[in-house]
């Protein structure tokens, strides 16, 4: 009797055993489950935020910026059969400062969200938990300003050196005239500006550039060669590319204009430096203009374009804002040199290039951003051009 009360004892502890074996198999193989699950989320999330902030930086537009974060979370998921067929939803929400992140303002950052995908247990179903709830969520918006930034129109607009950071005697809104530096002058200052030769000599690199070839780098504190010669020619080609009017065997297809770029939706200016006139008016800020980029930005919000937007048409985004380089002209002249760089700006280009006096006058807008690529610098984000970045999503472990 002691003998087959000890048998059943030992097959009770064998079941046990048993069961403490596959609730510890089952744990490992559903926690690596639920780990897979949840990383594949966050991927898809990850890139949903940088989707949604970078369309909102290009237009503007919250609607345009849900829709892009909507369809770039859909293409992520569909390798992955389980997320994909679990008809996970995805919130995108907005907000004008990243900590607190607010819901419900109209950006720059954007945060999307999952509450909740709940993933199947198979094995530590023996423990009673028979699914997990995965959840996650990440924040995209715009960088610091760069440090070396990539992309930029190949000029360096002269500035003010002792004025310091981060536009060195240029503020936004402002409207200058920039008149191309040449000749022998001892001082070029503000209201003019340099050539820089970024991948080449000659006209025609210098047309190509202007046009939105270049894409290497230039770095604060760091030296690059001028152009030399005046190059009214290329000069007026390159730049008005973006307008919609092509020379030099330069097209469309190569360099689309931007998607707003009518005569109507231009300025008519003349003059040069802080000296520009509107019908006879000088004008210094941008609320004094007939267009300007405020006009510019709601037209592209609000999905009225001149020419329709790649890929259904031929046109692209901001092709009339530009990232610039600032420096110190003092001494630049017409001939080969070379020029350092203080600082990056952004301005809107307000008219293309015309012939005669207006030739080689840039007229533009100083705005407060725009996007390139590049290096980030340390601080928050400040005036000039940034890039889209994750950031820590607060409060939260998932991002």
């Amino acid at each position: 009797m002691v003998r087959r009360r000890e048998r059943g004892a030992t097959l009770v502890l064998a079941v046990v055993g048993m069961l403490a074996l596959i609730a510890m198999a089952g744990l490992a193989l559903d926690t690596a489950h639920v780990l897979l699950n949840k990383s594949r989320l966050q991927s898809a999330l990850d890139a949903a935020a940088l989707a949604g902030a970078k369309g909102l930086d290009l237009t503007g537009s919250t609607v345009v910026a849900n829709a892009d974060a909507s369809a770039n979370f859909g293409a992520n998921l569909l390798p992955f059969k389980e997320l994909k067929n679990a008809n996970v939803t995805l919130t995108t929400q907005f907000s004008t400062t990243l900590n607190p992140f607010t819901p419900g303002g109209a950006g720059p950052y954007v945060r999307t969200s999952v509450a909740g995908f709940t993933t199947q247990m198979s094995l530590v179903q023996v423990l009673g938990i028979n699914s997990l709830n995965v959840a996650g969520n990440a924040v995209a918006g715009p960088s610091p300003p760069l440090v070396t930034a990539c992309n930029i129109v190949p000029l360096v607009v002269c500035s003010t050196t002792a004025a310091g950071p981060p536009l060195y005697g240029y503020s936004p809104d402002q409207v200058i005239g920039l008149n191309l530096s040449a000749g022998t002058a001892g001082t070029i200052g503000p209201g003019n500006y340099g050539l820089l030769r970024l991948g080449g000599p000659g006209g025609s690199v210098l047309s190509n550039n202007l046009a939105g070839s270049f894409s290497s780098c230039a770095t604060l504190g760091t030296t690059v060669p001028t152009q030399p010669g005046v190059v009214v020619g290329p000069v007026a080609d390159g730049i008005n590319t973006r307008f919609n009017a092509y020379k030099a065997g330069l097209s469309a297809t190569d360099y689309p204009p931007d998607v707003i770029n009518t005569a109507a939706h231009q300025t008519s200016l003349s003059g040069t430096g802080t000296s520009v006139t509107q019908g006879g008016t000088t004008v210094t800020t941008a609320s004094q203009l007939t267009f300007n980029y405020a006009n510019y930005s709601a037209l592209r919000n609000a999905g009225t374009y001149d020419t329709q937007p790649l890929p259904g048409g031929t046109a692209a985004f901001d092709r009339r804002v530009a990232a610039v380089a600032l420096g110190d002209c003092t001494g630049l002249a017409n001939g080969a040199g070379t020029i350092g760089i203080n600082g990056f700006a952004c301005m809107f280009l307000l008219q293309q290039l015309g012939n005669g006096a207006n030739a080689n006058t840039i007229y533009a807008q100083v705005i407060k951003g725009c996007s390139a690529n590049g290096q980030i610098g340390p601080g928050p984000t400040v005036l000039g051009p940034h890039k889209i970045e994750l950031y820590k999503s607060a409060g939260s472990a998932d991002s």
